[in-house]
């Protein structure tokens, strides 16, 4: 029986961590009935709000900050190695949402607790399995589409592969370290750059209606500067 165990293993990230350890996997409906046996390592992928159609608030409190109460309540007892919680990069932004501050509030509890915590801030993840809503596979589907959308040319983003961040979390985890991290190559990327890079590689124009702003927390500037995971041996 494998001594790792996680809870939302089937999302994005998730699943890609999944594939390359061996994690005994907590589904979301069993979080408050499951008794938590003794683990080595947890990794608590779980999230909702991420994303713009997930908007139901009661599930991003109960996603990000109630179900981690509950994981930390059922480890009370159990020394492990380490405990792994992906939180967000957005909580670096001048503008924050309900996601955002929920994550900020989940990293404060672990930070404060008897767990031996390591949280990371992903960047803007991108890769197979990605979802649909994000801008890389939007933007792809228009151009087989040959449908228009509103599109911000100017913000930018610090993309990193899927690949990249868990081998990240994986060498983060594995060399027990603590405290908060940051997954990202440092390295901005436009839109514009994104939309242009899709053009190439389709062959098709990508129909868009430049707009001033889609998101109030939208940047010119979300970007990694904290490249102190790269003392773990990892990467991007």
């Amino acid at each position: 029986m494998s001594n790792m165990k996680g809870t939302g293993l089937s999302g994005f990230i998730g699943s890609h961590l999944a594939y390359k350890l061996d994690i005994v996997p907590i589904p979301h409906k069993e979080i408050d009935s499951i008794e938590l046996k003794p683990y080595n390592m947890f990794f608590f992928m779980s999230s909702y709000g991420n994303l713009a159609s997930q908007k139901n608030e009661d599930m991003i409190f109960k996603a990000n900050i109630e179900d981690l109460l509950t994981i930390m309540r059922k480890s009370k007892g159990i020394s492990a190695k380490s405990f792994v919680f992906i939180s967000s990069s957005s909580v670096l932004l001048p503008t924050q949402t309900t996601y955002s501050r929920c994550k900020k509030i989940a990293e404060k509890i672990l930070l404060d607790s008897d767990l031996p915590a390591l949280i990371i801030r992903p960047f803007t993840v991108c890769g197979l399995g990605d979802s649909s809503e994000h801008l890389i596979p939007t933007l792809l589907e228009v151009a087989l589409s040959g449908t228009t959308i509103d599109f911000v040319s100017n913000a930018t983003h610090d993309y990193i592969d899927v690949d990249d961040l868990t081998d990240g979390i994986i060498a983060l985890s594995e060399g027990g370290a603590r405290g908060i991290f940051e997954l990202g190559t440092g390295h901005l990327t436009s839109n514009k750059e994104v939309l242009e890079l899709v053009e190439k590689v389709t062959g098709k124009k990508v129909n868009v209606n430049i707009v001033d702003s889609l998101r109030p927390y939208d940047t010119k500037d979300w970007v990694s500067t904290d490249f102190k995971a790269r003392e773990y041996g990892w990467m991007p």
